[in-house]
């Protein structure tokens, strides 16, 4: 009887699991599906299926639409018109300008940002309880015992259809045929007369359409609430995603399954008593079992990075670059540059005397995140490696720092340093994996990395205690740095110090050889570069700067808390930050800053700054220059060339000497010059703007093939 009644419950319990499996992988798919046809991971999926789910709710219980007029409407009409929007007004420039892979992240975590913000905005993130199930739950039984919702029926039917008809028109229908020759190389399918804008259009249109499906079908398990449902349709999505190489339909349907009934398993299995053996295990066996079933999706995720070879990405990548070459060699600063620096540091100097009691809170804030930036722009901006998970080495930090100060009363500075290394440790934990990988598959690794941090240290009860820890300000030689104006001087100085250890990891050879790595691995490799050396020390050098931030973020809130340092909504938005401000410069990282924290200050709005910075992600693919130090540069290099320079460069094309051909474009990329027209920078670099020493990196960026001289230098 006992037996019986054992089987009948794990029988329901994998029933159960299909069921909510099948959503995982309806949702998997549907990222296949858009990352397959236009090379864009879509990081939105989660907000997109939220935001559909908030449609639906609104036309069923505040409008009082039937449900069977008020589902197809969000899901067939809202999804996809936001699918088909996103290509045609945000992704079609990117492909259209042949943006890098990081810039269509940075893109697509605008739409992510602006879609919560839009959805906080219109339903005030209040929790909803009574999202409107599209199929009646009335119970049927299977026999023994076991029932299944109609509604859980009614999702497996479905997925199983879509999976076919999926499978259908990829292999025996003209459109599928369109999508595979789009994958493979984009251009070669348009020389067949094939539209790859309205092929693009299509996925994304699907794709959307089944995040939409998808959150219409979740909400009603759970409730309507802008981030935590988000985060639940995330992660999941992504380890489908991933453990199908990011192309097969069918892993991806298999793997949703199998990862819904894993799921529910693990939450009636109790280890402490292994069946049929009669024993008892000891209780931190139980409690990893418990950490599992919480983190399934994001274990799954870190196995399938690590272990599966076989994950290129899109050959649709992208062919341009977000980091401009302009790495290596001995660096001189000129004088314009010396006299914004110093402007800069006057500046910084000076502010807090002009920031109330109430602001000046702000501005610490800023030093602190101004760090964690820089983090970002030594392993982005320097090495070209996407790196999504900086608030989790930030977290690790400010974590064991408040632990070490609080509890073992160790002092605060040296509390810090050890914090930092603890954060190093864990870059190199995240780093050492995945040698192999680069680009958006590194990104997701991060990213991972951060929410197991977040979920099993920064949220944890037994590991942090009432969900805080008081964190003191440090006090030197007797001296208490615990006043606002103290200690705002005091991040200064480990501004300074952070700022001139990034500064030497562009000097001279080290620059060379991390400029190489992020132009070509195998150029790299190929002159004798030891690239898992170079990789293990940027990931180590980069988690240590993100975590002196961290802890300088938790003593200026004098606590440790674990939502400072959230894998979305504060990972995620320091990336796009920085991109956006200029990742390939330390300058990007002090405007990121600077306008990121000071922003909602200044207008006096708090979340200003998220909508500003999320609307110019969506546009960085018409933004001059690339990001807002782009367009400072591009003006700047343009208004201070000589008037007698343009003039002899003039008389030089007009003539046809070198510099000038008419008719035709120069060796080095130099478009000739109409009459009145503006000099762009491209057609002054050999002659008067590019003054980077040793000439590295003047091939352009990116992953292209220009990189030249540079790789031959670095393997000097």
């Amino acid at each position: 009887m006992v037996f019986a009644f054992a089987s009948s419950l794990w029988l329901q319990l994998i029933v159960a699991g299909a069921a909510a499996g099948a959503v995982y992988s309806l949702a998997g798919m549907g990222v296949v599906v858009t990352y397959r046809a236009t090379g864009v991971f879509n990081f939105a999926y989660g907000a997109v299926a939220v935001l559909v789910a908030y449609a639906v709710w609104q036309l069923n219980q505040q409008w009082h639409l039937p449900i069977a007029l008020a589902a197809p409407i969000a899901v067939l009409g809202v999804g996809p018109g936001l699918g088909l929007v996103l290509e045609r007004f945000v992704f079609r420039p990117l492909e259209r300008r042949g943006a890098s892979q990081a810039e269509r992240v940075v893109a697509v975590l605008g739409v992510f940002l602006l879609l919560e913000g839009l959805m906080y905005a219109i339903w005030t993130g209040e929790v909803r309880e009574n999202a409107p199930d599209l199929v009646s739950n009335h119970a049927l039984s299977l026999g023994s015992g076991v029932r299944i919702g109609e509604d859980q029926l009614a999702v497996v039917g479905v997925v199983a259809v879509i999976s076919a008809l999926l499978w259908f028109m990829f292999r025996h229908s003209r459109i599928g045929l369109d999508l595979r020759a789009v994958v493979d190389r984009r251009e070669l399918s348009q020389l067949a007369a094939i539209d790859a804008n309205r092929v693009s259009a299509f996925a994304w249109a699907l794709g959307c359409g089944f995040a939409g499906l998808t959150g219409a079908l979740v909400a009603p398990l759970f409730y309507l609430d802008p981030y935590h449902l988000t985060l639940l349709v995330v992660f999941e999505t992504f380890s489908v995603a991933v453990v199908a190489r990011l192309a097969s339909l069918p892993v991806a349907a298999a793997t949703g399954v199998g990862l819904g009934v894993a799921s529910s398993l693990l939450t009636h299995f109790d280890p402490r008593v292994v069946p049929g053996f009669g024993f008892h295990l000891p209780t931190w066996i139980t409690y990893l079992v418990g950490q599992l079933e919480q983190n399934l999706s994001a274990v799954v995720l870190l196995v399938a990075l690590v272990v599966l070879r076989r994950l290129d990405e899109s050959s649709s990548s992208g062919r341009g670059g977000l980091i401009s070459a302009g790495l290596g060699g001995t660096t001189h600063l000129r004088r314009p540059s010396l006299i914004l620096a110093g402007v800069a540091g006057l500046a910084a100097l000076a502010l807090p005397w002009f920031l109330g009691t109430t602001t000046i809170g702000d501005g610490q804030t800023m030093l602190a995140v101004l760090i964690v930036f820089i983090s970002i722009v030594c392993i982005t901006g320097f090495c070209g490696y996407i790196s999504l998970g900086q608030a989790g080495f930030a977290g690790v930090s400010a974590f064991v720092a408040a632990d070490l100060a609080t509890k073992a009363n160790v002092p605060v500075v040296f509390a810090m340093l050890l914090g930092a290394l603890a954060a190093m440790g864990m870059g190199l934990l995240t780093g050492y994996p995945v040698l192999n990988r680069r680009g958006l598959l590194l990104g997701l690794m991060t990213l991972a990395m951060g929410l197991l941090a977040y979920n099993l240290i920064f949220t944890d009860d037994l590991v942090v205690g009432s969900g805080s820890i008081a964190m003191a300000r440090p006090s030197l030689f007797g001296l208490s740095l615990a006043g606002d104006h103290a200690f705002y001087y005091f991040e200064l100085v480990w501004v300074g110090l952070m700022l001139g250890l990034a500064r030497n990891l562009r000097q001279g050879r080290l620059g060379r050889i991390l400029a190489a790595m992020r132009d070509s691995e195998t150029a790299a490799r190929s002159v004798g570069i030891d690239l898992r050396r170079y990789k293990l020390f940027i990931f180590s050098v980069s988690a240590f700067i993100a975590g002196i931030g961290g802890a300088l973020l938790a003593e200026q809130a004098q606590l440790f808390s674990g939502l400072y340092f959230d894998p979305l909504n504060t990972s995620l938005l320091w990336f796009l930050v920085v991109v956006v401000a200029g990742v390939d410069s330390l300058a990007g990282g002090v405007v990121g800053a600077v306008l990121f924290v000071m922003l909602s200050v200044v207008v006096k709005q708090s979340g200003v700054s998220d909508i500003v910075f999320a609307a110019l992600a969506l546009a960085i693919g018409s933004i001059p220059g690339g990001s807002l130090v782009g367009v400072a540069r591009h003006f700047w290099r343009v208004d201070i060339v000589p008037k007698p320079a343009l003039q002899a460069m003039a008389a030089a094309q007009r003539a046809g000497r070198p510099g000038g051909r008419p008719g035709g474009r120069e060796r080095g990329g130099v478009a000739p010059s109409r009459p009145g027209a503006r000099l762009e920078p491209s057609a002054l670099a050999k002659a008067l703007l590019s003054r980077t020493a040793g000439g590295a990196g003047r091939g352009g960026a990116g992953t292209g093939p220009a990189t030249g001289g540079l790789v031959e230098r670095a393997g000097r």
